[in-house]
């Protein structure tokens, strides 16, 4: 017996809102109670791929296809008028599309959700390319004035392909309501509107500002008679309950937010910045990327952590760094450092650390002065024949030894160039690590045994997992590792001497283990026959018990 369908209304369309806006579309087909509840559901979403497929788009077809995404809305639009419902949420998302010749129809569909009492409007528009600048002005759409007059609007997202003219400058704002506004990729008539719309929002809490332009008209020698140029500049004032901000392809960027807990700052890559956080004190999360026209050195951190005394955590990303780093904070809890140059020595001193991460291309050594018996190290690394002791190094240098137990390395790719036999000799049983997860995995059957080698000789996890992508991850490969662990493949062994032992003496015990459906006491050729066919995300893995090394 269906129960759900007898459901009340309210609860319906709480569980339409939950699913994808396609999945919620199909239950109208469900039962007529479905039906029903989908024809009252007061969240308007269009999306282009709902209705047609960009490869199916010819010049003969174009107009028909566009009439009927048209058709669509009105039908359902009318029907939610009719009823004397409002339209809580409005989101058109159109790809590839002209929109000058609909225009006229977004304009009224935009108003009739303001009027109706709207709390979200979600417009996201892509003009056909890749490089949208390279348009007239006259292809955006030109955002109507009405969006600035709504009163209820709680939530304002404007996405690519999207014009705002000069009226804006002048025009009355009545965003009262507006707690999360998102500004990415819109082409402004000038610079300070962009200031003055956040600005005419007192009560906004969440910001998001990517890469948006102005357009200077009739500028002399363009062809065109027009020119863009980025928006540089982001001052704002006086948003006392702004909590999370996201700024990105700004140089410079001043924020007056005393309860500001979030920021990510994206600049574009080897441009210089000007960053001033006024009265940002209650700052706890800061992502920075792409700073590369400072050093950041051991003075930047200790003023970083002074002028922010309750940040917990730290991200910093493609950012130039000094070869030597110490970092000394009791409030940070999260730290991860991705692509940093010059880096060759890090000190950390976080007694409440929980978790670090490191990525990149070099390799430094990482020590803990002081850290919670609760952090995890991750390591995300590639594999390069070319320097066989890299990675084993790395983890060597990784200090103290007890941290050894919370490292887990994650391999993403690989140079293989098939080493020397002797260059795989080790004098000792390397580290022993928290995990080692596979994102990548040789093609050539030449390289499966040498890979293995090297990263067991490198390290002996407590287990291997590899995520499984039937174009990341042969069945092939997934054998051959299994053969290798339980020992029924022959493989060269690679101890110097008698004395001392290589990772293969070390294995005690393997056991499989994995994500998808199979018998617990399937064996290991069924487990790999039930590996999915598809790009599914699922996980299959060994648990590895080593002998003790005492």
């Amino acid at each position: 017996m269906d129960q759900i369908s007898g459901l009340p209304e309210a609860i319906l369309h709480d569980i339409l809102a939950r699913l994808l806006d396609r999945d919620s579309a199909r239950t109208s087909v469900l039962s007529k109670a479905w039906k029903e509840t989908w024809s009252t559901f007061p969240i308007l979403s269009i999306c282009s791929d709902q209705h047609f497929k960009r490869e199916d788009v010819t010049v003969d077809n174009y107009h028909s296809k566009i009439d009927k995404v048209i058709d669509y809305v009105g039908r359902r639009s009318l029907r939610l008028r009719d009823l004397g419902l409002a339209i809580k949420e409005f989101k058109l998302i159109m790809d590839y599309v002209d929109y000058m010749c609909m225009a006229h129809h977004v304009d009224l569909w935009m108003k009739m959700a303001i009027e109706s009492g709207g709390e979200v409007l979600h417009l996201q528009l892509r003009l056909p390319g890749r490089y949208a600048w390279r348009y007239s002005p006259d292809r955006f759409y030109e955002l109507p004035l009405c969006v600035i007059e709504s009163k209820s609007l709680t939530k304002l997202v404007l996405m690519g392909g999207i014009r705002v003219d000069q009226a804006f400058l002048t025009h009355s704002i009545k965003l009262y309501s507006v707690r999360i506004i998102k500004l990415c990729n819109l082409l402004f008539a000038h610079e300070r509107i962009i200031q003055r719309l956040i600005s005419r929002c007192p009560l906004i809490e969440d910001l998001t500002v990517i890469d948006c332009a102005v357009y200077n008209p009739l500028t002399r020698g363009i062809p065109r008679g027009f020119a863009f140029s980025p928006v540089e500049s982001l001052f704002l004032h006086g948003l006392h309950k702004l909590k999370k901000a996201y700024i990105q392809g700004m140089r410079e960027v001043y924020i007056d937010a005393p309860n500001l807990e979030s920021l990510h700052y994206n600049l574009h890559p080897d441009a210089s910045f000007k960053l001033n956080l006024y009265n940002c004190t209650n700052l706890r999360l800061l992502c920075l990327w792409n700073l590369r026209s400072i050093d950041i050195g051991d003075k930047w951190f200790l003023k970083l952590f002074s002028k922010f005394p309750f940040l917990e955590s730290l991200e910093l990303d493609n950012c130039s760094m000094s070869q030597r780093i110490n970092i000394s904070s009791a409030q940070l809890k999260v730290l991860k450092l991705s692509y940093c140059s010059n880096l060759e020595d890090l000190n950390i001193d976080a007694q409440n650390l929980l978790s670090f991460a490191y990525e990149g291309n070099n390799q430094p050594g990482i020590s803990f002065q002081k850290s919670s018996n609760q952090l995890e190290v991750n390591c995300f690394s590639d594999v390069d024949f070319r320097d066989l002791y890299s990675l084993r190094k790395f983890v060597q240098n990784i200090k103290p030894q007890k941290i050894w137990a919370s490292v887990s390395l994650f391999i993403r790719s690989s140079v293989l160039i098939k080493p020397e036999q002797s260059a795989l000799q080790v004098s000792s049983i390397p580290p022993t690590i928290k995990s080692l997860e596979l994102q990548f995995s040789p093609k050539n059957e030449a390289h499966y045994f040498p890979f293995i080698n090297y990263l067991l000789s490198s390290c002996c996890p407590n287990s291997i997992s590899l995520n499984f992508r039937s174009y990341l991850h042969s069945k092939e490969f997934i054998e051959f590792l299994y053969e290798i662990l339980m020992g029924r493949k022959e493989g060269k062994c690679h101890c110097n001497s008698s004395n001392t032992k290589c990772w293969w003496h070390a294995l005690k015990i393997v056991k499989v283990i994995c994500t998808f459906k199979i018998d617990e006491n399937a064996d290991f050729k069924t487990m790999l026959d039930a590996l999915p066919t598809c790009h599914a995300d699922e996980n299959i893995g060994f648990i590895l018990e080593l002998y003790s090394t005492d």
